[in-house]
């Protein structure tokens, strides 16, 4: 008898973990959605059970207080024989998610309806009790792509359990081992080039933040390396560096919130590794100087003199000076979205600012690929360009 001793799966690349996980997800959505009164029940409802994946992930690293698992199944009966709901519960769970600056934004109105209804006692019970029961663990070990104190599987649920952002803003997160390829392809040429620089980074249609996650590791990495051309910095300075050059423009306010808390989490966890945090890491210890740099926005239309362009509900890339600077970034890297446009304010101010391409009827691939070549520092060093150093070896914190 012949033994399969190969390693599983990552949970990320696994249909037999993820299909039945979205399944259940979805269900809980549609339960949700049914006792709640009022308009767009189903997106509420989306926000709702979504929150509730992310406070599931962190608690799985540790990073919160326990709420949702069965550890917490005492204090929860607790909390409802002293009067106290399980839609409060919810509530303070989502709540714990916002703890530092970076993360407010969590449940900030402006980002998710999750105040705009409540769902029914039984219905917040249901899905309380499915994660204290019969929920996959979101903590798991890998030995191949990302490790899950990323999020990346929680950065694909966005886009899964629900159709409303694949739908209109083409929200299709990029595979690992394409973020490997585009980053073997822009970042690892950028620092043989410019070893000494403070190397800038942008995705400016950067979802639930895939891309940016693992140039921050291999940004860390490199600033981390030593030997002959190597920065060799410890580890705060070698954060700073990495998150200071770093940058990503997403136009679902959610979508970026979620990208925040997953770089700022991904950070914390590189430096924990290094000794430089404690560990067991806890969101609230992340020092409030960590501020991943992803505003919300229209990449293609911000900066362009309208406060808040055509087709965005929130536009604060004025907090980011210089975010879409043309010619200032060593790399650019993004898989923008492949849809056309439906909105015609938008169609007719995009065509006007990339008029040169944007003819007949056009992919937003086309203008993001403009866009894409201008904000790139364009002609290469001046000085003596340096060995290249070898390929940066992408980990997992």
């Amino acid at each position: 008898m012949t033994v399969d001793t190969a390693a599983p799966p990552n949970p990320v690349d696994s249909t037999a973990f993820t299909k039945p996980l979205i399944r259940a997800l979805q269900a809980q959505i549609d339960q949700m959605a049914a006792t709640i009164g009022g308009k767009d029940t189903h997106l509420i409802a989306a926000a709702w059970v979504y929150s509730s994946v992310l406070v599931a992930w962190c608690e799985d690293h540790g990073l919160i207080e326990t709420r949702l698992r069965k550890e917490a199944k005492a204090r929860r009966e607790e909390h409802l024989a002293e009067g106290g709901t399980m839609a409060g519960w919810l509530g303070d769970a989502f709540a714990s998610l916002t703890v530092h600056p970076s993360t407010a934004c969590l449940l900030d109105p402006r980002y998710t309806p999750v105040a705009q209804g409540t769902p029914s006692e039984a219905a917040c019970r249901t899905l309380v009790d499915w994660w204290s029961s019969d929920a996959p663990e979101l903590a798991y070990e890998v030995e191949k792509g990302p490790a899950s104190i990323t999020g990346w599987l929680a950065g694909d649920m966005l886009q899964l359990v629900t159709s409303d952002r694949r739908l209109a803003n083409a929200l299709c997160q990029t595979p690992w081992w394409i973020c490997d390829f585009l980053l073997e392809r822009t970042l690892v040429p950028a620092a043989g080039e410019w070893p000494r620089d403070l190397l800038r980074v942008i995705d400016p249609a950067c979802g639930t933040g895939h891309l940016l996650v693992w140039a921050l590791i291999g940004l860390y990495q490199w600033y981390r390396s030593t030997g002959r051309g190597r920065p060799g910095l410890a580890p705060e300075p070698a954060m700073r560096r990495a998150m200071a050059g770093l940058h990503g423009v997403e136009l679902d306010p959610l979508t970026a919130a979620v990208a925040r808390l997953r770089l700022l989490v991904t950070a914390g966890a590189l430096l924990a590794g290094d000794g430089a945090l404690p560990t067991p890491l806890r969101l609230h210890q992340i020092p409030a100087t960590l501020r991943p740099r992803i505003a919300v926005g229209n990449a293609l239309l911000a900066g362009q003199g309208d406060p808040c362009p055509p087709g965005t509900v929130l536009d604060d890339t004025a907090d980011y000076p210089n975010i879409l600077q043309r010619g200032t970034y060593h790399a650019v890297v993004a898989n923008p979205p492949y849809i056309t446009v439906k909105d015609p304010k938008v169609n007719k101010a995009i065509r006007a600012a990339y008029s040169n391409v944007c003819t007949g009827q056009y992919s937003l691939s086309v203008p993001f690929a403009v866009l894409t070549f201008e904000l790139a520092i364009r002609g290469g060093h001046t000085a003596s360009t340096p060995e290249r150093p070898e390929q940066l070896d992408l980990f997992e914190p």
